[in-house]
């Protein structure tokens, strides 16, 4: 999913950059998070701790995030696995 996505990206003027969310087909468990842009090193530490616990993409989903922050961006991505991100509105619900 490009960055330029989420909220915080375009309100910053930081667009450049990608994220992807890998997730097991039938479990949903998250396997691997990447992301490539404005914030990266903060957002990644969240991505890191929910794969050590085991975390499913709903529970990305569920979680809350801060409107608007880059952490944002991992919401976006789980919630692209089922609805197309482009449409979303701006509290990604």
């Amino acid at each position: 999913m490009p960055v330029s996505l989420v909220p915080r990206a375009g309100a910053i003027r930081q667009t450049r950059g990608f994220i992807k969310m890998v997730a097991d087909a039938k479990t949903d468990e998250v396997l691997g998070v990447t992301m490539l842009g404005e914030g990266a090193a903060e957002v990644i530490h969240e991505a890191s701790m929910a794969l050590h616990f085991h975390a499913r993409v709903h529970d990305f989903i569920d979680l809350l995030h801060v409107y608007p922050t880059m952490a944002e961006a991992l919401k976006i991505v789980a919630i692209s696995r089922f609805k197309d991100p482009a449409r979303l509105s701006c509290c990604a619900e």
